[in-house]
């Protein structure tokens, strides 16, 4: 009678431990249900599983392909175990960084995860809101006010103008001294030599006349990234690797201390030099990553569009101060 109670009980723990180390649970959450259009959404998969004493086995989680409405542009996921007094969890985590397709509202659907025991484990349907792009006001070209670079454009021109009226005084100057001294040289052989120095010096005068390097020419960014979004509403690699030109010739406008040579490395490093405030410098090396994610990995960037454009605003207004 006894040896039976004992094995009841071992069978019903045995039972006990089985249930404990297939218990587990799939959830989904996102950081936001409300996102613009051309930002990035996270999405969260979170598998727990509780493990009985003893036990070690885990399931991981199935990788998702394809939501409805949202491109994924970047995986990440990760894995913890822990125990306490034998019996332990194991938590693993996928995180998926979406790119909504265009405004609306949209259902990322629930997932379904089948353990070992046959039994369905599901997250709950997700709704999510895209919001469109603000409406971009252009002004008129006549009212539009002069840019920075403009500004120095015609400083520029100015500077040049008051340099070749410079040069034309000291000709105008020097071109009687020279007659003078070509007529002494007639009336005394002796002075030929000095004849021939002054007319030396005065040629070496005429050839250092000053002149001024062409000022490039302005581009108003903020018109142009309107236009970019305007042909290509959705935000895709060409639409990033477009931008990112579109930002080197903005720099190099804005600057004559970058060169067309440099790489885009080389540019935003000399950049963060220019800079004197550390949200710039900051701003340089996010927007390096951006840029070596997008034209050298081939790949989208992971951050939401606003904050890049906001980080090449704030280095293009740093290097033109």
């Amino acid at each position: 009678m006894r040896t039976a109670k004992l094995l009841i009980i071992l069978a019903l723990l045995m039972v006990t431990a089985l249930s404990q180390g297939y218990a587990m649970s799939i959830e989904a959450e996102v950081d936001r249900s409300e996102v613009a259009f051309g930002e990035t959404l996270s999405l969260v998969v979170t598998l727990t599983q509780e493990l009985g004493s003893g036990r070690t086995q885990t399931f991981g989680l199935p990788r998702i392909s394809s939501i409805p409405g949202f491109d994924i542009v970047s995986t990440r996921s990760g894995q913890s175990t822990s125990f306490i007094n034998g019996v332990g969890s194991s938590r693993t985590q996928v995180v998926y960084e979406l790119v909504p397709q265009e405004p609306g509202k949209f259902t990322i659907p629930a997932f379904s995860f089948s353990d070992g025991s046959g039994n369905t484990h599901s997250t709950k349907p997700i709704e999510i809101t895209v919001l469109p792009p603000p409406a971009q006001k252009e002004e008129p070209e006549d009212e539009r006010p002069a840019s920075e670079p403009s500004r120095r454009a015609e400083e520029g021109s100015s500077l040049f103008k008051a340099m070749l009226v410079l040069g034309l005084l000291l000709a105008a100057i020097i071109a009687p001294v020279m007659i003078l001294s070509s007529v002494s040289g007639r009336r005394s052989p002796a002075a030929a030599g000095r004849r021939e120095t002054a007319i030396e010096d005065a040629e070496v005068v005429e050839a250092v006349a000053p002149s001024a390097v062409p000022p490039r020419q302005a581009i108003d960014f903020a018109a142009e990234v309107a236009r970019l979004k305007r042909q290509h509403p959705e935000a895709d690699k060409a639409f990033y690797q477009q931008y990112f030109e579109l930002f080197g010739r903005a720099a190099l406008a804005g600057s004559n201390n970058l060169s067309e040579s440099m790489t885009s490395d080389e540019m935003l490093k000399k950049a963060a030099e220019m800079c004197s405030s550390d949200i710039a410098r900051q701003a340089c090396r996010r927007l390096a990553g951006d840029i070596e994610l997008t034209l050298y990995a081939n790949r989208a960037p992971a951050r939401a569009f606003s904050a890049i454009d906001a980080d090449a605003r704030d280095i293009i207004n740093a290097i033109m101060q």
